[in-house]
């Protein structure tokens, strides 16, 4: 099962619940939200009641550089110190160091792959960018005289922008597929721009992320594990992509830098969502009260079972509909989704266009009867992402759909 949660602070009995009901394959844990104590004891547990399940640790040693770190448990952890600088990465000495100290760490936690650490950059020709490549090639080494160890996955975060920039992708593709790096494949997180929760994803930008995928997998038959995919994991996984990513809050459903660094406590609570599959989209309740009042809501729900609790009430905002529900209702959205796929990425990709099409004529439909919608949960990606496939199979070498 590609769907994986990607674990956050207050999981309460969140991940047991989705695995129970079949709805996620795995676990990214996140060590910043867990003492390792903790942690260590819940990964016990789940290797002991989900036989099947695939579990994994992001250690966020990421986390180390980010100034002031929001680090949380981390610095319980025996890798981690904050307040890195560059400098901290110039000797090769400390590079083993940071390799040994945080995968020794993970080889006895029962995992089924172990995470390299990185850093994040901004794009495939600064600085940063060098020292992930050497953090890389220092985990391979180390990782090269383990006495039969789970498999390594290369982690690389870095911007958006970066993957607007193609012969830097190309660039980047030839280094980390180069013979003689012997890895499993990649744990990927693509560092968003928009503060906000919402699925717009410039074209071009996701169009680089479709390819970056799509060569890591298809063309070298490597895994990728994409983190903080969320809707957009469809299309990813669409490209080749073995595994999507997302979480219960919208923190952990795309990946901000903010949410790593110490700032002011605040905020609102969350407004209860729904995610409908139809529109490609977490959507209001509000919302959905509104489609349901001019009678659409049938075209809009997405076929799965926790969809029950809305159409045995008199109307979504009498359903008793909560965000621990809405939770549960988003993996059980995006598995739907996921399994729609075939696993072959010519007629998936095809597909996927197809589905964003009718999903924006879905939208305008639903406008045309007098249904608005917020700025966040509108169509507006929907022909951004349209148009990254077309560039990714035109790249590819695909006729576009």
């Amino acid at each position: 099962m590609a769907l994986f949660v990607q674990h956050g602070h207050g999981k309460a009995d969140k991940i047991n619940t989705a695995l129970d009901d079949g709805n996620v394959g795995g676990v990214i844990f996140g060590a910043r939200n867990e003492q390792p104590e903790r942690l260590e004891a819940y990964i016990g547990q789940l290797r002991g009641d989900n036989q099947d399940c695939e579990l994994l640790l992001d250690p966020q040693f990421y986390v180390s550089t980010f100034v002031p770190p929001n680090d949380r448990y981390l610095p319980e952890y025996p890798y981690y110190d904050g307040g890195r600088t560059a400098s901290d990465f110039t000797s090769s000495r400390r590079l083993r160091e940071y390799a040994q100290e945080t995968l020794e760490y993970q080889v006895n936690l029962g995992l089924d792959a172990l995470i390299s650490p990185s850093v994040i950059f901004d794009a495939f020709s600064d600085r940063w960018h060098q020292i992930a490549l050497n953090l890389a090639d220092a985990s391979l080494e180390y990782h090269a005289g383990l006495d039969d160890p789970p498999p390594l996955l290369l982690n690389f975060i870095f911007a958006e922008e970066a993957l607007a920039a193609g012969g830097e992708i190309d660039r980047f593709l030839d280094t980390v597929t180069q013979d003689g790096w012997d890895m499993e494949g990649f744990y990927l997180i693509i560092a968003r721009n928009d503060a906000s929760y919402n699925q717009r994803f410039d074209s071009q930008r996701l169009a680089g992320f479709l390819y970056l995928v799509y060569a890591m997998s298809e063309i070298n038959g490597l895994r990728v594990v994409c983190g903080y995919t969320d809707f957009v994991g469809i299309p990813l996984r669409a490209a080749g992509g073995d595994v999507f990513a997302t979480g219960w809050s919208q923190s952990l459903r795309q990946f901000h830098r903010r949410h790593f660094i110490k700032r002011k406590a605040g905020g609102q609570p969350p407004r209860e969502r729904y995610s409908s599959g139809r529109l490609f989209n977490s959507i209001l309740l509000d919302e959905l009260q509104d489609i349901y009042d001019v009678d659409h809501l049938d075209d809009v729900l997405s076929g799965v079972p926790l969809d029950d609790m809305l159409t045995g009430a008199s109307s979504p905002q009498a359903a008793g509909w909560t965000n621990p529900l809405s939770q549960q209702h988003h993996w059980q959205t995006l598995h739907a989704l996921d399994e729609s796929l075939a696993g072959r990425v010519r007629r998936d990709m095809r597909d996927t266009c197809q589905r964003l099409r009718e999903a924006d004529g879905l939208y305008r439909a639903l406008e045309a009867e007098g249904v608005q919608f917020a700025r966040n949960t509108g169509k507006d990606h929907l022909m951004e992402w349209v148009e990254a496939i077309r560039d990714f199979q035109t790249r590819a070498g695909f006729a576009a759909s």
